[in-house]
């Protein structure tokens, strides 16, 4: 992963989860966009399953650290 994308990532990562969610959102419309060689669907699939799995953990963590 290039140095810009892990400082995207780490900026996302900062974000609300609220934000996190419509930048997914917008990110995976806007992914269909791509040339089909870039993503295919199984690769498509696999990334938003990932991403998605890492907002619910966040999600999680941010709830648990609300509870105590």
């Amino acid at each position: 992963m290039s140095k810009t994308a892990e400082q995207l990532l780490a900026t996302f990562e900062s974000l609300p989860p609220n934000e996190q969610h419509e930048l997914l959102v917008a990110m995976l419309r806007r992914s269909g966009e791509l040339q089909s060689a870039a993503l295919n669907d199984d690769a498509l699939t696999g990334v938003a399953d990932e991403l998605f799995q890492t907002l619910d953990a966040s999600e999680s963590r941010d709830n648990d650290t609300g509870s105590r």
